[in-house]
Formats: structure tokens, C-alpha cells, sequence
């Protein structure tokens, strides 16, 4: 079985997503960066303290984003960890244990355990006994349930972190609140050949290899063309940044840090200031 590494949404808009993420879900801003196939595109990474694999929620910001349309095979859906006996306090907070981000994205929150260690706890408005653990599931809606559950259980080992749920016919419009991928975590890079070696083997569509600098992925289709990632555990967030300061000025992996001047300029010219 493996586990949840991240997921990665689209936003029109950071400030609002931010927002939510942060004050309201007590989420940290653990990397302030940009998407690595389109420099002018941010990317924002939010999850505990540290930004450890598992807690990630992600947001590429694409201004002026349009709706999306439900339709087809597509990922949907948030359901995020709580300490066991915190589900009063965040009814009252939230007002009730599912409630909708600003993206139009439905979160769920469910006790599934003991509270994050101390030392990965944010500081913030949400107490320390509270705060979310880390990401449980999401859910891929198919149209072809056969062929869904045939790479589930080919390349996940039916993982209980990705819910496959019936669909309907149609094609997935990408816009606000649409997932691009779910990451479940892999051992290291090793894994990752064993991983695109299966997947060759049942004639699934590898997409890509990359190293993000914080940690290295592979990237499988499904059947339906739904983007899954493998992710290895690390080096982490704090590769380019202290644990201090994750999240409060631009962030780069090592590989694009000579183009820092460029983007910078880039994005102070649409009014974007990363700190």
C-alpha cells in the first residue's frame, strides 16, 4: 500500500486560496515558488510545519480561470486528517465537517488519530491538539470502472487513499478547483523505474520522469487520462530554505535558481511580490 505524497489543484485566485488554506484551515505556506513547466505560472505548496510528504495541498494559480466541467474522468474532492476528539472544535470553526474552499473544492475533514508532533505543529490561530494531520483520500470518478480499478490495483495496490467512484459520460473542462494529479509516495528513485517498468508492462501511458529538486516523480496516465504521480520522500522543502522561512519569499529548486532575476522581474511586473 502507498501513501498519499500530495495533490496539486488550479486557482484563479491566491490571495482568496491562500486565505482559506492558511487562516482558516491553519495550513503553513511551506513553498512560494513556480510551476517548472511554465515559469510564469506560481505554484503554491501548503501542508504542516515542515511541508511533510503526505500534508501537501498544492495550487498552481492561473489568473482569469474559467469554470470546469465535472464530466468524464477526473479527480475530485479533499479529505484531510484530524486529531481524534477535534471534530466539535472544527465544527464550530468551520461550521460543519465538509465546507467548500474558494475554488469551489470540497474539503472533508475526518478523526483518523493521534495530533502532529509538536515540532511540526504551525503556528497560528488553530491550536497545536487541532490541527490537520495530512491528506486521506481523493477521489478519481471514472467512466470506466473496469479499467480504473485494473490500474488501481496494477500500479496502487487498490490504495484506500484514491476512491474510485462511477462517472459519467462527457470531458473534463479544467478550471477552477480541478485537480491536475494526486502523488502517492515511493521509497526513492529506484522504486521509480520499478514503478515505469509495471506500468510499460500493462501498457499504461507514462507521461514523464522529472526531479523537482525537492523531490524526484513519475508521472502514469490512467486508463482514462488521469494524471497520477510517484514521488520520492525527499530531499524536502527545506533543500533551498530554512525551516524558518519556508514559504516566505520566492523558492526555487537548485537547477532553476540562475533564472531567480527572471522571474522575479517577470512577476514584479504583474504586481506579484513573493515575500
Amino acid at each position: 500500500m502507498a501513501m498519499l505524497h500530495h495533490v496539486s489543484l488550479l486557482t484563479g485566485s491566491a490571495a482568496a486560496t491562500r486565505d482559506f488554506y492558511e487562516e482558516r484551515l491553519g495550513l503553513r505556506l511551506v513553498k512560494n515558488t513556480v510551476n517548472q513547466e511554465d515559469l510564469k505560472m506560481r505554484h503554491l505548496f501548503f501542508g504542516d510545519r515542515f511541508g511533510t510528504l503526505g500534508t501537501v495541498i498544492s495550487f498552481f494559480v492561473i489568473d482569469h480561470l474559467g469554470s470546469r466541467y465535472d464530466d468524464g474522468d477526473f479527480l475530485t474532492g479533499v479529505t484531510l486528517g484530524i486529531p481524534d476528539g477535534s471534530a466539535a472544535y472544527w465544527t464550530a470553526r468551520l461550521g460543519g465537517l465538509t465546507v467548500t474552499d474558494p475554488n469551489d473544492v470540497a474539503i472533508t475533514l475526518v478523526e483518523n488519530g493521534p495530533a502532529l508532533p509538536a515540532a511540526r505543529q504551525v503556528a497560528g490561530s488553530v491550536p497545536g491538539d487541532h490541527q490537520i494531520t495530512g491528506l486521506v483520500s481523493t477521489s478519481l470518478e471514472t467512466t470506466s470502472t473496469a479499467e480504473a480499478q485494473r490500474f488501481a490495483s496494477t500500479m496502487l495496490a487498490d490504495d484506500p487513499g484514491l476512491i474510485l467512484r462511477p462517472g459519467h459520460a462527457g470531458t473534463h473542462r479544467f478550471g477552477r478547483g480541478s485537480m491536475d494529479h494526486v502523488a502517492f509516495v515511493v521509497p526513492d528513485k529506484g522504486a521509480l523505474d520499478d514503478i515505469a517498468a509495471r506500468a510499460s508492462a500493462n501498457q499504461f501511458v507514462i507521461e514523464k520522469f522529472a526531479d523537482r529538486g525537492w523531490f524526484t516523480s513519475l508521472y502514469v496516465l490512467t486508463p482514462g487520462g488521469v494524471r497520477i504521480e510517484f514521488a520520492t520522500p525527499g530531499p524536502g522543502f527545506t533543500l533551498d530554505e530554512p525551516v524558518e522561512t519556508l514559504g516566505q519569499g520566492l523558492g526555487l529548486p537548485p537547477f532553476l535558481e540562475a533564472k531567480r532575476p527572471v522571474i522575479t522581474a517577470y512577476f514584479h511586473d504583474k504586481g506579484v511580490d513573493f515575500s
